[in-house]
């Protein structure tokens, strides 16, 4: 059929699908902070810390200095409105190599060992549901733990409207949990005989130096850690007309609390006054949610952090804790065996929903990285029919199979530490080169200067204390970062590749396009 030139042609562009509101965001940050952490290593702080009370408090100055650096994280990620969170901000400050030495970091010490750890905790935990007493042999864990995997990345690949609200609901599993626990805890307060409240001062026959204490902080990062690679991904996909459409209820009755804290001065946004006209001002809404959301989430996980280690605290003694790596199911068959099996599960579709908000959000670090050059072509793809990238979300799964299978996923948690916090200060040096070199520049958001300058230096602090103690850690981490540089040489910075090898990947990422129907962004 020829064209006469009446007919009219429409061309769709072809975009990732954006599928999250202010309930969403909420629910994310929720179950992202710290994971499921606090179910399972509580007893590391404490080991740290060498007395009880003292944990408590290095658990409430943890949630705080994790909710200055969220706020940090806001005001440069509303400055580059792109995908790639703390790849992105490096790689606009510092150039290339830094951004891509981050993303290596990225790519081989985190993306892999968190997916096997979130899987593994969850396939543990419902095994320990189905049979509490019973052994259970690990490779039969492992495979459960896969299947997990399988199926949230077959979810994430074809229904993401979907997936957004089974995390909804997901996330309500940890909330459930840590009010049992804090409930079961609070009520045993009365029962002088059965609870523990003798040894909330006692404190451990050793002195506490500062590297102990500067060690217990930096596991208090980790327990409160996993919303920073999530902040750049909120800040894109952010973006439903009606900001509470299609959000579960459950949320909702979150947000009379949040309304008497918006005024706060975390909440301030730089942006028109209220004379102004009232288009710019639902413009600039998008930009106050997040802020405010971040504000509301860990006012909230703050608390049941808290509470919920005091509960542990009255259920268990110092020994029993650092017994048992599954603190929250110990301490509730202390009260009752029941409570022990119902824990067991929320746990696991707690680890879940942290596994699921994983596979949403990490995948589009190797899909913005494919737009500058430092990933390959194919990663730029999306499924057109399903608009979600297939090839960066099945690309993350193949490692995390491997450390899943083969490797000790315990023995990379300090490792991930370390990066996270190396990762926290050159995102936090960004932020101050940036005010000090373009300080006139619009930022719809905005912290004092004291907040970020402080967290660097507390920051610092922190990681030079942890080297310290655990300098072999460190090491390892160096090195997997400077595997980097040659492979930036070879891939990168090398343009004139053989031609033979240029066409190669050509054919095949013409291939698995035409295989699976994929099409580049036109973001």
């Amino acid at each position: 059929m020829e064209l006469t030139g009446d007919e009219e042609i429409t061309v769709t562009k072809v975009k990732l699908k954006r599928s999250i509101n202010f309930a969403s965001t909420t629910s994310i940050l929720l179950t992202n902070i710290g994971g499921s952490a606090i179910f399972i290593s509580p007893s590391a702080i404490l080991h740290y810390s060498g007395s009880p009370i003292v944990a408590l408090i290095l658990w409430l100055i943890s949630g705080i200095l994790n909710a200055g650096l969220a706020f940090c994280f806001v005001e440069i990620g509303l400055l580059f409105p792109k995908a790639g969170g703390p790849y992105f901000y490096i790689l606009e400050v510092f150039g290339s190599l830094y951004g891509f030495i981050f993303l290596w970091g990225f790519v081989s010490l985190i993306f892999a060992s968190s997916w096997a750890i979130s899987s593994y905790s969850a396939a543990i935990y419902l095994v320990t549901a189905v049979s509490p007493s019973c052994p259970y042999p690990d490779l039969a864990v492992k495979i459960l733990a896969g299947w997990i995997i399988v199926t949230l990345v077959v979810l994430n690949c074809t229904y993401m409207k979907l997936v957004t609200k089974i995390q909804g609901i997901l996330s309500m599993a940890k909330i459930l949990a840590l009010l049992l626990i804090i409930v079961t805890g609070l009520l045993q307060l009365s029962n002088s005989e059965k609870n523990n409240l003798v040894t909330l001062i006692n404190i451990e026959d050793r002195s506490i130096d500062v590297g102990s204490l500067a060690l217990g902080l930096f596991a208090g990062f980790f327990n409160y850690g996993g919303w920073s690679g999530f902040i750049r991904y909120l800040l894109v996909f952010h973006s439903e007309k009606h900001w509470l459409s299609g959000s579960l209820w459950c949320w909702r009755k979150f947000l009379w609390i949040f309304t008497m804290v918006s005024r706060c001065q975390w909440c301030r946004m730089e942006g028109p006054v209220r004379t102004e006209a009232s288009q710019l001002d639902r413009k600039n809404k998008k930009t106050r949610t997040l802020p405010k959301s971040v504000f509301l989430s860990f006012s909230i996980m703050i608390c049941l952090y808290v509470l919920a280690n005091f509960s542990y605290v009255l259920l268990l003694t110092p020994a029993q804790m650092f017994s048992s790596d599954a603190v929250a199911i110990l301490a509730m068959q202390q009260v009752h065996p029941v409570l022990g099996v119902v824990v067991s599960i929320l746990v696991a579709f707690c680890s879940i929903s942290v596994l699921n908000v994983l596979i949403m959000g990490q995948p589009r670090l190797l899909f913005a990285a494919s737009r500058v050059g430092h990933m390959p072509e194919l990663f730029q793809m999306i499924s057109r029919k399903f608009l979600t990238p297939w090839p960066a979300i099945i690309f993350c799964s193949i490692p995390a199979f491997l450390v899943l299978m083969y490797g000790n996923i315990i023995i990379f948690i300090d490792t991930i530490s370390l990066f996270a916090c190396l990762m926290v200060s050159a995102v936090l040096v960004a932020l101050l080169y940036l005010r000090y070199k373009k300080p006139n520049i619009k930022r719809p958001f905005r912290v004092p200067i004291i907040l970020p300058i402080l967290m660097l230096f507390i920051d610092i602090l922190l990681l030079s204390m942890s080297i310290y103690k655990k300098p072999q850690e460190l090491g390892t981490c160096l090195f997997i970062l400077s595997l980097s540089l040659p492979v930036y040489l070879v891939t990168v910075v090398w343009k004139n590749k053989p031609k033979k090898f240029q066409d190669l990947m050509a054919r095949i990422t013409l291939f698995l396009k035409t295989l699976f129907i994929l099409e580049k962004s036109a973001e």
